[in-house]
């Protein structure tokens, strides 16, 4: 049975709910629902609309045709084509069970786990085939042309909303969401970074510092305890006040492509796990800017789509924050801060990646 938003309290508490955008469907699907169906008993099936897979792919089949082939499958009681986001379907709903593939274990936005245990639903997790809709979509639209889709990158770059500023408010910074503990105080980021501050200084020898995106300050601090002065810039009320003293007044208020910063001022621009905050074309002004504020170094770190298929390849969730609205393929990345007019160092980006996570970009302006 098809149901309406409006019909959803009607079935609170009694049914268990998957959901996704499943298009294409395939046989991972099949197992996923049989599963749990046998988890749940009655099963609603909660399809996520077409704006939201219109981010990943051109829709194949509208919301509305998905829902009446999901309807059609035997272990599916009730189809919802959701007109809202799930942690709203969530709170109105209430199901037994929030059942969800293996694969989101440890990485589900961090409000839906709020409201299940606000209202008591059980999250479970099913390990069953794993294949992703949208990367077997695009596996086969690269085989059949090798090429990016630009209408879809199109889509998605004016459909993005920026996050605002007032969103990393102190909670942010502090709140216990945070994966693994990790709260910007002095104390937890000290023992985070490690010796980073002091490679940062071995590797760039730099004069003048700038941290963009640089939050509470903490870097800066842990970089003045190794004698390397930075200067901060960062749009969030309240970042000053949450700063440590030492660093506090070297904090600027403004966004990472502000123009008020002379040209060259800096010989390292550093902005880390900044970009993923950003919308598409955020990130490339924001990469223009630091270009433009570097005489000699940039420095950045970001989070990336982990199975590119094409150069424009662009995720917008991942399992940490869901603030995360933009992970770029490394490579287009990159093309951005050569098209400024920087080369990539890798032998400097293999110094300050001694952790091997490889998720650093060093480039050196081109004299």
């Amino acid at each position: 049975m098809i149901i309406g938003y409006k019909d959803l309290k009607n079935y609170r508490k009694k049914v268990a709910m998957v959901d996704g955008a499943f298009d294409p469907l395939h046989h991972g699907h099949i197992e996923y629902f049989n599963r749990a169906k046998a988890v749940g008993g009655t099963l609603l099936v909660n399809i996520a609309p077409d704006s939201y897979t219109a981010v990943k792919h051109q829709p194949l089949l509208p919301a509305k045709q998905r829902a009446e082939v999901l309807d059609a499958l035997k272990p599916i009681d009730y189809t919802h084509v959701s007109p809202v986001d799930t942690e709203t379907v969530l709170r109105e709903l209430q199901p037994t069970h929030y059942i969800k593939g293996k694969d989101w274990e440890g990485r589900l936005p961090p409000e839906q786990v709020r409201i299940c245990e606000k209202e008591g639903i059980e999250i479970v997790y099913l390990d069953t085939v794993r294949d992703s809709s949208t990367q077997l979509l695009k596996a086969f639209q690269t085989g059949r042309n090798g090429k990016a889709d630009v209408t879809a990158f199109e889509n998605l770059v004016f459909s993005q909303k920026r996050v605002e500023a007032t969103h990393y408010d102190q909670e942010y910074w502090t709140a216990e969401w945070r994966q693994a503990g990790n709260v910007y105080t002095i104390e937890r980021r000290r023992e985070i970074e490690g010796r980073h501050p002091l490679v940062i200084k071995e590797v760039f020898d730099p004069a003048r510092v700038l941290d963009v995106g640089c939050g509470p300050g903490i870097l800066m601090y842990l970089l003045h305890e190794v004698g390397v002065t930075a200067d901060g810039v960062d749009p969030a009320p309240g970042m000053r006040e949450m700063a440590p003293p030492e660093v506090r007044d070297r904090i600027i208020m403004a966004d990472a492509w502000t123009p008020d910063i002379p040209s060259g001022a800096y010989d390292l621009v550093l902005c880390r796990e900044v970009f993923e905050h950003m919308t598409v074309l955020e990130v490339r002004d924001a990469v223009r800017n630091i270009c433009r504020m570097s005489s000699r170094f940039t420095y950045a770190t970001t989070r990336f789509h982990q199975n590119p298929h094409t150069l424009l390849d662009v995720s917008t969730q991942d399992e940490l924050d869901p603030s995360h609205i933009t992970m770029l393929n490394k490579d287009l990345l990159r093309l951005f801060f050569v098209l400024e007019g920087f080369r990539q160092r890798k032998d400097l980006e293999d110094r300050i990646d001694w952790m091997g996570k490889g998720r650093v970009l060093v480039y050196e302006r081109v004299r």
